[in-house]
């Protein structure tokens, strides 16, 4: 699992009304926990992607279509109006990255279930905790937002564990990712379901690993089009249909909705014991 660090997370853990629309709308809810519309996906005259041919309808570059002017004028000056096609230049080549990604290949470990460690009330605590204290760093959320040792040491854990906790941090105690695919596993019961889409989940941050530091609108955008037909994860979020059928995904991911982050459905699954 690639590093992104805390806040890099956070934009995956808050319900920011992302929704990833792709090969037919497929595992289109993960995130969508108030309400958010769908990225669509972008046309091809408008997005300034080079690999979408460039901003303008010509794929040249928007301003481009003033240069029929050049045809027509004698003197050719009015030609140099192409030279806003660099505009084009604006759309990132790497954000997402299209370069196909195994995701096969991304690390996952079977859930970690304590079903009492936790109850409700707690969960609801953190939720309140962390929505109202942007602030608050991941330390402040295990010292603060969850007080009891038995419900804290359910919630978080660390990646290298030989189970995963809900939230998972590196050695150095810094948040690095989110065991969504445990509660996918768990709402499923379907071990190999959990995998296939906590690699989808994964594979989509390692192709906007690139995106614009600080950029949540940026990184909103590139986690939908990194499902894309033809896209790094377009492997990945088939694999998740056909290991755990349109059907049964549907079905987990309403199971595993929060209110408003993406960790509550984990927590309830592994540490509450309150999905079906």
């Amino acid at each position: 699992m690639r590093h992104f660090g805390f806040l890099f997370v956070m934009a995956a853990t808050a319900a920011c009304g992302v929704i990833v629309v792709g090969c037919a709308q497929r595992v289109t809810s993960y995130i969508d926990n108030e309400g958010g519309l769908p990225l669509a996906p972008p046309s091809s005259g408008t997005s300034g992607k080079v690999s979408s041919g460039g901003s303008g309808t010509s794929g040249k570059g928007s301003s481009g279509t003033s240069g029929t002017s050049g045809a027509s004028g004698t003197s050719g000056t009015s030609g140099t109006s192409g030279t806003s096609g660099t505009s084009g230049s604006s759309g990132s080549t790497t954000c997402p990255n299209d370069a196909p990604i195994d995701a096969t290949q991304l690390p996952w470990k079977a859930p970690k279930k304590s079903v009492g460690a936790c109850t409700a009330a707690q969960l609801n605590a953190l939720v309140t905790y962390v929505d109202n204290t942007p602030a608050a760093t991941y330390a402040d959320w295990q010292s603060t937002g969850v007080t009891d040792p038995t419900c804290r040491a359910c919630i978080f854990g660390l990646e290298s564990a030989a189970q995963w906790a809900p939230l998972l941090a590196d050695g150095a105690g810094q948040l690095v990712g989110l065991n969504v695919g445990g509660c996918i596993a768990i709402a499923s019961n379907n071990v190999n379901c959990g995998k296939a889409y906590q690699n989808w989940f994964d594979c989509r941050f390692e192709a906007c690993a690139d995106c614009p530091a600080g950029d949540t609108a940026a990184l909103q955008k590139c986690l939908g089009d990194a499902s894309q037909a033809g896209s790094a994860c377009a492997n990945a979020i088939t694999a998740v249909e056909t290991v755990c059928t349109t059907q049964g995904i549907t079905d987990a991911e309403t199971a595993c909705d929060g209110t408003s982050f993406v960790f509550e459905g984990p927590v309830k699954a592994q540490c509450i014991g309150g999905v079906p």
